[in-house]
């Protein structure tokens, strides 16, 4: 097994947010690490255009991870084994995802029904990349009738996973009801591996809550970081005053969404960059009075000055709730 050293401030894969610029801009607020956006073991063997852009790494592919889906022990190994030659310092196989277009490939959460299956892939991916860090991300279970975790954490374990990082939900639930931390818990008390918790962590007050609780070696963000790339510095500088900085600077904050927007332009073209940072402007603008409104103007806005506009505008008045 290889040393997990990749901190504990983790930014997640998230389709169609953690692309490049987002990366570089979470890794310069404070996150020790992030992971690509999930991408197909099958595109990444191919070359395939979109699959290379969505692994865009820069200079930074000691500090990213790639994550793979698929549902072939032999596929999923050479695209771990293509990622290692590569430079990736981390391979992740995706055996979470709950979006019905993964799992009906059988691929994601699906791999969680199968038993056997889980085991054939995290072997072949283990043989395949004996110096890596080979992690996976799971779910407790397929529904309610199947929970598993424990025993995939144990499989996963013998056959020579670095690390976990989990969301305490099943397939079924999707994002609803709330991630139960208590099975987190569980698994970390039963793994002797590292365990890192996900789900409904959308605060550092939440991710000191859930780490103290549960003793797991880390967090992944998620879409708590969507809109806060802070959250991580915040996180890591709890209780000082440079946490307080960044919870009460709408200056500062409103800088940073600037400049993640200006990265996204940059990589994507002004176009798609425009569409790209709505998320992260939504996510924002949750804080601020009126903020029904001000979607509208972020909306209606044609161009990216009149998006700096209506930023600046908000932290000129300071108007957070």
């Amino acid at each position: 097994m290889a040393k997990v050293d990749i901190g504990e401030s983790i930014l997640a894969p998230m389709a169609g947010i953690t692309g490049y610029p987002f990366r570089k801009t979470a890794l310069k607020y404070g996150a020790d690490f992030c992971f690509t956006e999930m991408v197909s073991a099958t595109g990444f063997l191919r070359d395939d255009k979109t699959t290379l852009k969505l692994i865009e790494a820069g200079k930074d592919t000691k500090k990213t991870g790639i994550q793979l889906f698929g549902n072939s022990p032999e596929i999923l190994a050479q695209a771990a084994k293509k990622a290692a030659d590569n430079g990736f310092k981390v391979i992740d196989v995706n055996m979470g995802c709950p979006v019905k277009k993964v799992v009906k490939t059988g691929a994601g959460s699906a791999i969680l029904k199968d038993v056997k299956l889980f085991s054939l892939i995290v072997k072949a991916v283990r043989q395949a990349i004996k110096d890596s860090i080979f992690t996976i991300k799971i779910r407790s279970g397929f529904d309610e009738n199947s929970i598993n975790f424990i025993d995939i954490g144990e499989i996963a374990e013998s056959s020579g996973v670095d690390a976990i990082f989990f969301h305490p939900r099943t397939k079924s639930s999707m994002f609803g009801g709330i991630a139960d931390h208590s099975l987190t818990k569980k698994l970390k008390d039963a793994a002797a591996i590292p365990v890192y918790a996900s789900g409904d962590i959308f605060t550092a007050e939440d991710a000191i809550r859930i780490k103290n609780y549960t003793g797991v070696d880390g967090i992944m963000f998620a879409r708590g970081a969507i809109g806060k790339p802070w959250i991580f510095a915040e996180y890591l500088n709890a209780g000082s005053p440079q946490e307080l900085i960044y919870l009460t600077n709408i200056k500062l904050k409103t800088d940073i969404i600037i400049e993640l927007m200006e990265e996204m332009n940059l990589f994507y073209g002004k176009e798609r960059g425009h569409k790209l940072i709505r998320p992260h402007l939504y996510s924002f603008l949750k804080g601020f009075r009126g903020s029904k409104g001000l979607r509208c103007e972020v909306n209606n806005a044609r161009n990216e000055k009149e998006l700096v506009s209506v930023l600046k505008m908000l932290a000129g008045e300071g108007n957070f709730a």
